[in-house]
C-alpha cells in the first residue's frame, strides 16, 4: 500500500454532519500502526462500521477511544 504524501491527506468524510475516518487515516492521527488499529477494532476497543470496501471510525467513537471510555460493554448497554 502506498503511503500518503503530506499534501495527499484526505482524512475525514462527512455523513449526516458526522466526521468518519478510514482505518488508514488513523495511522496518521494516532501513534499506532495499521495492524494495531485493526486489532483494536476486532477486539471492540474501537467501534468501526464497514461502508463498501472500507472500515470507518466516527469522530465520536475515536474520541471515546482516546478517552479510554469505549468498550464492547458500552455498545451492548446501548442496545
Amino acid at each position: 500500500m502506498r503511503r500518503k504524501a503530506k499534501g495527499d491527506l484526505k482524512m475525514a468524510i462527512r455523513i449526516k454532519n458526522q466526521k468518519y475516518y478510514r482505518t488508514e487515516d488513523l495511522v496518521d492521527i494516532l501513534p499506532l500502526k495499521l495492524p494495531s488499529i485493526q486489532n483494536y477494532i476486532r477486539k471492540g476497543k474501537i467501534h468501526a462500521v464497514k461502508i463498501g470496501l472500507f472500515w470507518y471510525i466516527s469522530e465520536a467513537n475515536l474520541n471515546l477511544f482516546l478517552q479510554g471510555k469505549y468498550s464492547k460493554k458500552n455498545e451492548e448497554a446501548g442496545k
